[in-house]
């Protein structure tokens, strides 16, 4: 019988089966060893990516590692579910608690090769969530975020696709620009 994460990860890509990756996500799964502890070269990672509706901006940093505009995201641990994952991301990056009904449902899935090879992973099959925030009320721990970015701040979306080159990332925002629209 598969586990939490495996059922949760295939809910989410039958909900998705529209988008070009679905394959690659089934295949994924069906070799099993889905979290960096398990396989650290090939694994799952959530994104959230926080945006305000009212102001149309997005909150973006400068990822430390990868040295490129991100979103925020991580790795899921064994034994943690997808939505798990994203919740215990959310506050080790924002230091904030959210209740997952009001975080929008993963809407997109997306597939990064790391090609820093200092780093042993290889491949992450993201699955992305998107978080409605106001900017006034949205106030992530600093210390934390210094953690993994260099900096980190609100943009609107002309400004972040003038820093991100992550192919990813500016998928991301084609989703938020939806959203906005």
């Amino acid at each position: 019988m598969p586990d939490l994460l495996v059922k949760e990860i295939q809910a989410i890509v039958q909900e998705l089966s529209h988008l070009p990756v679905t394959n690659e996500f089934i295949s994924r799964i069906q070799q099993a060893k889905l979290t960096r502890d398990e396989n650290p070269q090939s694994h799952f990672c959530v994104y959230f990516a926080a945006y305000d509706l009212a102001n149309q901006q997005i909150f973006i940093g400068h990822h430390k590692k990868s040295d490129l505009w991100l979103f925020n995201g991580g790795h899921i641990d064994r034994g943690e579910t997808a939505s798990a994952a994203l919740l215990r991301e959310m506050h080790e990056e924002w230091g904030l608690q959210f209740d997952l009904e009001k975080i929008t449902p993963a809407k997109l899935l997306s597939i990064t090769s790391v090609l820093n090879p200092s780093i042993k992973c290889q491949k992450h099959y993201d699955i992305w969530y998107f978080v409605p925030v106001s900017m006034q009320n949205f106030l992530p721990d600093q210390e934390k975020l210094a953690s993994e970015f260099y900096t980190t701040a609100w943009k609107t979306i002309v400004e972040a696709k003038q820093l991100i080159s992550d192919p990813n990332t500016l998928l991301a925002i084609k989703n938020i620009e939806e959203l906005f629209n």
